[in-house]
């Protein structure tokens, strides 16, 4: 596992779903759906609620944004809060459905899949990347915790 910040992470808030349109439009993409993320030249888009999306990447200008956005919405940069633990290798499934409430064996929770879940007490954020990488947001207060306890279950500490 490889810890690290996160860096450049914007949460997307809209009122209304009917919204989505002029945002997607400034994207350049359509909005994801639930349990969903869509990647291009700019970075990562991951559903993270209802109403709720993170941008993930340097490449979101967040004034760009803010403007289509008009009062539909707000933009908040959250990377100060999360930390990035990248999993690689065929045994992460097992670390997160030993570490929370997650069947991350479903066949379809693959590449480009979204979760909202907690994991050793935290509720944290998982974006698999690939059948063999996911990437996990863990709530900065909680990583040394999280980090600790699956150290504790055999997985090795890279830093980033």
């Amino acid at each position: 596992m490889i810890v690290g910040p996160v860096g450049g992470l914007l949460a997307l808030d809209l009122w209304d779903s009917a919204d989505t349109a002029a945002v997607s439009r400034a994207l350049g993409f359509a909005l994801p759906g639930p349990g969903r993320a869509e990647t291009a030249a700019a970075g990562t888009v991951l559903r993270v609620g209802p109403q709720r999306w993170w941008l993930d990447g340097a490449g979101f200008a967040a004034d760009h944004l803010a403007q289509a956005l008009s009062e539909a919405g707000v933009i908040t940069p959250v990377d100060g809060g999360w930390v990035r633990v990248q999993l690689a290798g065929t045994r992460w499934r097992d670390l997160v459905m030993q570490s929370g409430l997650i069947d991350a064996e479903n066949p379809d929770f693959g590449g480009g899949s979204v979760a909202v879940t907690p994991l050793s007490h935290a509720r944290c954020v998982l974006h698999v990347r690939a059948a063999s990488r996911c990437d996990v947001f863990v709530p900065a207060s909680y990583a040394d915790h999280c980090v600790s306890a699956w150290r504790e279950m055999g997985w090795q500490h890279i830093a980033a």
